[in-house]
Order: structure tokens, then sequence, then C-alpha cells
């Protein structure tokens, strides 16, 4: 899931949108299309969270491993990901 997904999929929806017919309600449009805007925002989020979701729990599984391997790289992984998020948000 990434946010280019999310912007073809909203683009796609606001061309159809543009591209009407003239005749249209412009409120029944504009109704319609941000129903559609935000059941694309809660599958997207949704999609996000389990992914976020699976990778906490191969993480916690790792951690909790009788074997030091895993446990060394899930301390790896989440240092990676501290670094990407400080880049990331900073």
């Amino acid at each position: 899931m990434s946010i280019e997904d999310y912007r073809d999929n909203a683009r796609r929806i606001l061309d159809n949108l543009l591209n009407e017919t003239p005749k249209a309600d412009r409120e029944q449009l504009l109704d319609a299309y941000a129903d559609l805007l935000t059941q694309l925002y809660a599958h997207h989020s949704h999609q996000l969270l389990t992914e976020v979701i699976e990778d906490t729990r191969t993480r916690l599984d790792a951690r909790l491993s009788p074997d030091p391997v895993r446990q060394t790289i899930a301390g790896v992984q989440t240092t990676i990901q501290d670094l990407w998020n400080s880049l990331w948000k900073g």
C-alpha cells in the first residue's frame, strides 16, 4: 500500500466527477463523490493499519523468541525503523 496507490485511486474518482454530464445535480455529485473518497480513505487506512499490526506481531514474536539471533534481528529492525521515522518526520 502506498501513497501513490491512494493518489491514483483518488485521481480516478475525481476524473469521473469532472466527466459527469453537466445536467447532473451538483450537490448529488458532490455527495456521491465525497462518499467514494471517504470509502477510499477508509480502505487504505485499514490496509495500512493491517500492515502495521502484522509487522508489530512479527517483531514481537521475534523479541519473545528464545533464539538470540531472532532477538538481535528484531532489535536491528526496530533501530532502522526508528531511524527512518526520525528522518521522515524530521
